[in-house]
């Protein structure tokens, strides 16, 4: 039986009703990958959030805005672009709730960005604003921008990919700065970004800054999403709780 994947929503109202969407390429990456994706709108209740949790094998956090900097503690940065109100609280009780049920969990971007806050961890808001890169990590006039990213060989990410460097996307303004408890950085950029983390004595969990949806014609991209809907598939073999 395939595993369910929740994928969590992102959330807009300007110029409309207000409305849940994610990008085809979340859900098309868990299909190929012989998963089931279930699409999760906005949900402020947590025991609402645990109904939905009991019944899916893993949770495919998705990219989106910033996290909101009072969560860290720091003053907004003028080139902070918050999620919507609604969107935070959700994805916190989200993360919060799946993390405490040991949910196989795949984060992607903003995804590790807020499991990193939820554990207690901080966030560079503005890379190029800190100086601390010769990067180019956020290029709008081209979301295809690639760089190399340096893989930890005691790692899950290097278990997976099988190479210590592998060629990245990079659409990200922010970064992880002060990890949360457990966190491990298993990957970097030359300037020293953290590109992946690690969740220590874990099922399986994996956080990327990277969007390997946009890369799986790339088998090592792949194989993030394969890894993971595998995990979440012995997870439901195990019972769902």
């Amino acid at each position: 039986m395939k595993p369910i994947i929740g994928i969590n929503c992102d959330y807009g109202e300007a110029g409309k009703q207000p409305y849940s969407f994610t990008y085809r390429n979340y859900s098309e990456a868990v299909i190929s990958a012989c998963g089931i994706p279930l699409l999760l709108p906005v949900m402020k209740d947590k025991n609402d959030v645990a109904c939905f949790l009991k019944r899916i094998d893993g949770i495919l956090l998705t990219g989106g805005n910033d996290v909101p900097p009072q969560r860290y503690k720091e003053e907004r940065h003028q080139k902070t672009v918050c999620v919507h109100p609604d969107k935070d609280i959700s994805d916190t009780i989200l993360v919060s709730a799946a993390l405490q049920m040991g949910k196989p969990i795949l984060a992607i971007c903003y995804g590790a960005q807020i499991v990193n806050v939820v554990l207690g961890g901080s966030l560079i808001q503005d890379i190029p604003s800190e100086g601390i890169s010769s990067l180019v990590h956020k290029d709008l006039r081209n979301e295809q921008y690639t760089h190399w990213v340096t893989v930890g060989k005691d790692s899950l990410l290097h278990e997976i990919i099988g190479d210590v460097c592998i060629e990245t996307n990079s659409v990200h303004h922010q970064a992880i700065h002060e990890l949360g408890k457990g966190l491990v950085a298993t990957a970097h950029t030359s300037d020293g970004i953290i590109e992946a983390v690690e969740l220590d004595e874990y099922p399986f969990f994996l956080g990327v800054q990277w969007h390997p949806e946009r890369m799986t014609h790339y088998p090592c991209h792949r194989a993030l999403f394969s890894a993971f809907v595998k995990a979440s598939k012995q997870s439901s073999c195990n019972g769902r709780d």
